[in-house]
């Protein structure tokens, strides 16, 4: 995620001229306002080495000089983001330095993805401080318009596709209907209908879930825990919470963190030994969810099949389900309030052999 205006920035700086960035660096630590808060900046000297640091520490932004040793020109913006894209590094904004005037080039430097193009000669503390401010909210502004874009995506194809189906469905049964055939198809269309208003639910959801979180409070995520769990049918099912920490959140977004991993849990998470609906001839048990601490976060998880090692890097997509019944969208609603946080989310293994959830990176309270 990149650095809010108001954090140290971390800068990597690519200038095979030492004059010049020093001269850089003293601009960016002395002739600035006093609002803007002087970047960490890590220097390099070639092309190769900067995509080295790239790949082995995060940075919000890159400086990028035309002309340096191992390659110059417009090329050298080409090279590094082709080689960005390569390393699966994740996309940051770039600020491209040139000792020459050239509009051409600086209007290929902006088509090839550079979000500003300065002039050496003209740098002063003021114009770098501008350049830095407008690259990093330019650049925010893009990942959230190509997140919207995504998500739009995936509403088309869940209106096109997982609507269509019990549409299709309960129209189909309703010419029955009117052909005298009453009960049979009349509970069909029910069914029909009701998923369809279960999809229409999760869709509102992802849609308010995608936005950014704005209004946060220091909450309690063993009592957020202990309530979203009186809103979820946990049939033979227990909730166990071990947590005594305390994040800086969304509560209401929180509370459905949970509901939606709770459900998963219940919902999916069948104990192992079951089958067929029963255990020894009786109904299948419930499961037991763990909340817990994490260093750095929290962790829900329960005692039931898991999710294979295979299928992880699945869970979070729009659709996913091993529940016929589902709607595929739980899990795709807690990635997506996890990152509208800044947190992150991973799938393991808990203890007893099902699935656990981590979050961690949230900002712990003291």
């Amino acid at each position: 995620m990149a650095a809010n205006l108001s954090d140290e920035i971390r800068l990597l700086l690519v200038e095979d001229n030492p004059g010049d960035a020093r001269l850089i660096r003293h601009h960016l630590r002395t002739d600035s306002s006093s609002t803007f808060v002087a970047p960490s900046v890590t220097h390099v000297e070639t092309l190769d080495a900067a995509v080295d640091r790239l790949e082995t520490s995060p940075f919000d932004l890159v400086l990028l000089d035309l002309g340096l040793s191992d390659s110059r020109g417009i090329e050298t913006l080409e090279r590094l983001t082709d080689r960005i894209d390569d390393a699966d590094v994740s996309p940051l904004p770039i600020v491209v330095l040139t000792g020459l005037t050239d509009d051409e080039t600086a209007l290929r430097a902006i088509q090839a993805g550079a979000q500003d193009y300065l002039l050496k000669d003209s740098l002063d503390g003021e114009l770098l401080e501008r350049a830095v401010r407008y690259a990093l909210e330019r650049h925010r502004q893009e990942r959230r318009l190509e997140r919207q874009n995504e998500r739009l995506e995936r509403f088309a194809s869940i209106v096109s596709h997982d609507l269509r189906n019990p549409l299709q469905v309960a129209q189909g049964r309703l010419g029955h209907v009117e052909a005298g055939e009453t009960a049979e198809h009349l509970d069909a269309t029910v069914d029909a209908l009701d998923r369809m208003e279960e999809l229409v639910d999760d869709l509102l959801t992802l849609a308010r879930e995608g936005q950014r979180v704005e209004a946060t409070a220091s909450v309690d995520v063993a009592e957020i825990a202990r309530s979203a769990w009186r809103n979820v049918e946990t049939p033979a099912s227990d909730l166990r919470v071990d947590a005594s920490t305390a994040v800086t959140a969304d509560d209401g977004r929180l509370t459905q963190l949970f509901e939606n991993l709770f459900r998963n849990s219940v919902e999916h998470g069948q104990p192992r030994a079951t089958t067929g609906g029963t255990t020894n001839g009786h109904a299948d048990p419930g499961v037991t969810v763990t909340v817990g601490d994490l260093d750095g976060g929290f962790y829900v998880a329960d005692d039931g099949q898991g999710i294979p090692e295979s299928e992880r890097s699945d869970v979070f997509e729009a659709g996913y389900s091993t529940n016929e019944d589902g709607t595929g969208f739980g899990l795709d609603i807690v990635r997506e309030i996890v990152e509208a946080h800044g947190w992150t989310v991973t799938v393991a293994e808990s203890d007893d052999g099902g699935a656990r959830f981590e979050i961690t990176d949230p900002s712990l309270d003291d």
